[in-house]
């Protein structure tokens, strides 16, 4: 079969477009839990993350992890694709928590990663914000879009979101390679928002009972800073140390 110089240059438009994208997120390696889970890594900025959310068991030092880390809306075939969900304790490890970004707070992260701290994650949203190329629209707030996976957003199509949204034609999304996913959270023996919403511990401190999550919701296109029950369960990502 012939084709018509049409189509190949429509092939030959699609494959540079892939390529470019591909081009623009630049991996750091990829980095071993002690259970042997393996992580892929992106670069934000001049900092290396985890692309994937942690799902080990165990500390670096092989202490089990307590409480026991929750499974995505209570279904072990998520914990490959979505990771595991800890409560803010546990992510701490019994280390003080810390405004600090020096890794100070390694928690259940591999030896030579740390938990962001609340700066980090805020720092690591300004970057996104600040590009042209990855914010939506004008607002430098609008960066949940650029950092959500183009995938596994549940939503009908009745649902409203605001302008930029994370649903707000999904196939645009992800445009630093963050991928972020929505496990939801379990809180009180519940599953609850899984498929519309994800939420990131830092290792910062908020009151007695709370601490701050970085939370991304399927219709919002900011990311929202959240006051949350320590005792919830949520998602961890891990930052390479400096």
């Amino acid at each position: 079969m012939k084709l018509l110089p049409q189509t190949l240059l429509l092939f030959a438009a699609i494959i540079l477009a892939a390529s470019s994208y591909a081009q623009d997120i630049h991996g750091c390696g990829t980095v071993k839990d002690i259970d042997g889970n393996e992580y892929q890594t992106v670069m934000m900025g001049k900092e290396c993350w985890m692309r994937d959310n942690l799902r080990t068991t165990h500390y670096a030092d092989g202490r089990e992890i307590t409480p026991a880390p929750e499974i995505p809306n209570h279904d072990q075939q998520n914990v490959l694709r979505y990771g595991r969900l800890y409560t803010w304790n546990s992510v701490l490890g019994g280390a003080e928590p810390t405004e600090e970004t020096d890794g100070r707070v390694q928690g259940p992260c591999p030896d030579g990663w740390h938990v962001p701290a609340n700066f980090e994650w805020m720092g690591v949203e300004d970057f996104v914000g600040y590009k042209d190329e990855y914010r939506c629209g004008t607002d430098v707030n609008n960066v949940a879009k650029a950092m959500s996976a183009a995938d596994n957003w549940r939503f009908d199509f009745m649902t409203q979101g605001a302008p930029c949204c994370i649903i707000d034609n999904i196939s645009t999304n992800n445009s630093t390679g963050f991928s972020v996913l929505p496990a939801g959270s379990v809180w009180n023996g519940q599953a609850e928002g899984f498929g519309n919403n994800a939420g990131f511990w830092t290792c910062s401190d908020g009151s007695p009972d709370t601490a701050p999550i970085h939370r991304f919701y399927y219709t919002n296109a900011t990311v929202e800073i959240n006051c949350t029950p320590k005792e919830a369960f949520y998602s961890v990502r891990c930052v390479k140390n400096e």
